[in-house]
């Protein structure tokens, strides 16, 4: 990693040097290589996370269980039903979801906490992102041929949740 980034900042202080000998200022030079290892090291970042996820779902977990990380293989697996809003203090709401598996093997849904992958609509159209620090899991695992309660929580008062999206899927009570 080291080497490859030492490799990429020597082009990029050469082509910025050869640009700054013809017309460019120090400061437009800078900028420009700022900006390029910026937009490498996201891409970078973007790879190897994506690259995870890749691998994690192409290799066999230990349980045997399918890895769902997209709303296609949400609604190919599971059915899902929003069962419960409640409140759990005066700035915390909680909402209960009945994950049903009918398949011969467990079902895992990854990467929950992640922006947009679980979010509640309130009844004005706005969202809000799972609560940071109040127990939402990252992964739900449903055992074969079975059905699992999960409580997920939200900074949100529980009358104005109006639904609830889980990867692009909506549930309503």
């Amino acid at each position: 990693m080291k080497k490859i980034l030492f490799v990429y900042l020597l082009i990029v202080s050469s082509l910025s040097y050869a640009e700054a000998e013809k017309e460019n200022t120090v400061t437009e030079t800078t900028k420009s290589m700022v900006s390029g290892l910026v937009k490498f090291s996201k891409d970078l970042i973007e790879g190897a996370d994506e690259g995870v996820d890749e691998g994690r779902k192409t290799g066999l977990s230990q349980d045997g269980a399918v890895l769902i990380d997209n709303g296609t293989d949400l609604e190919k697996y599971l059915s899902i039903k929003l069962l419960n809003v409640n409140k759990e203090s005066d700035t915390v709401s909680s909402i209960e979801l009945g994950f049903k598996n009918s398949n011969e093997h467990p079902v895992r849904v990854i990467n929950l906490v992640e922006s947009e992958n679980i979010i509640a609509i309130d009844i004005d159209g706005y969202a809000t992102n799972l609560a940071k620090g109040e127990g939402n899991p990252l992964n739900v695992t449903i055992p074969s041929k079975a059905g699992k309660k999960q409580k997920f929580y939200f900074e949100l008062a529980p009358d104005s949740i109006k639904e609830i999206r889980i990867m692009g899927k909506v549930y309503t009570k």
